[in-house]
């Protein structure tokens, strides 16, 4: 059997297309030896080391109603608290700690006290998931040792360099993204686009440097909070995974495959 740790970046609701790449490397027979994930790549990831396989994940996608997790905060920290959340969160999980994990996991956080990068493996498996998908100003951020833990977007979506750390001996990323960005519009959408650009940078940086393989979904216009088309999404995610698995996409949607394929055979 192959095997390889794996680095899950964000990307909100669209991140639904971990699910489909994690479905395909499974059947593949590749071994997932540590996970590190940010934002939706923390669900995603998290649910996996918890012991949940990608079909019931896509399961709990198909039955998924974004309306029940609205829990409106009046507190001015978050228009929404992410309570319903966390306790969907913790049903999942059963409850884990990262310490009854059999796979390594690891999540990433950004303190907005420090301004550093928060990564996250003692604890509560939901609580850790919660607080990385955080995102300002929409969720609540969690308060947590003197930390205000917030989405791990902005300094590393997508922590190759985390699962190397872990021990991982190869390393594989999938990256969600969109090729066909809509064209900023409004506040919100300058000021996300203006993050957006930021967070870009430090994610490339990272996955040359530390990435063997890279599994590049483009889902071109499919917007973040689209709600609409999540399971197409999910299949998009594990076609691209089953061609770069094949080696029939172009070298530069691949990070070093010769390389990575030679050493897990």
């Amino acid at each position: 059997m192959r095997e390889t740790g794996l680095s899950l970046g964000g990307g909100s609701l669209r991140g639904v297309a971990h699910i489909g790449a994690l479905k395909e490397l499974i059947r593949n027979d590749i071994k997932i030896t540590h996970i590190a994930g940010t934002s939706a790549g923390s669900v995603v990831g998290g649910l996996y080391a918890c012991g949940i396989k990608p079909e019931m994940m896509k399961a709990i996608v198909e039955n998924l109603s974004v309306r029940r997790y609205l829990d409106v905060c009046f507190n001015r920290k978050g228009f929404l608290k992410g309570d319903r959340i966390y306790q969907t969160l913790l049903k999942l999980t059963e409850g884990k700690h990262f310490e009854d994990l059999e796979i390594p996991f690891a999540v990433i956080c950004v303190d907005l006290i420090s301004g550093e990068m928060v990564v996250i493996d003692t604890g509560e498996v939901a609580l850790a998931i919660r607080a990385s998908i955080a995102i300002p100003g929409i969720f609540s951020p969690i308060e947590k040792d003197n930390q205000l833990l917030v989405d791990g977007y902005i300094l590393n979506n997508n922590p190759a360099d985390i699962v190397r750390k872990m021990g991982a001996k190869n390393v594989t990323s999938v990256r969600v993204r969109s090729s066909n960005p809509h064209y900023p519009s409004n506040m919100f959408s300058y000021i996300n686009r203006y993050i957006d650009i930021a967070s870009q940078k430090n994610t490339n940086r990272c996955l040359k440097e530390h990435a063997d393989v890279l599994i590049d979904i483009d889902l071109h216009d499919v917007g973040r909070f689209e709600t609409k088309g999540l399971n197409k999404v999910i299949n998009i995610g594990e076609f691209t995974t089953k061609k770069v698995l094949e080696r029939k996409l172009y070298k530069k949607n691949i990070v070093f495959m010769d390389s990575w394929m030679h050493q897990i055979q």
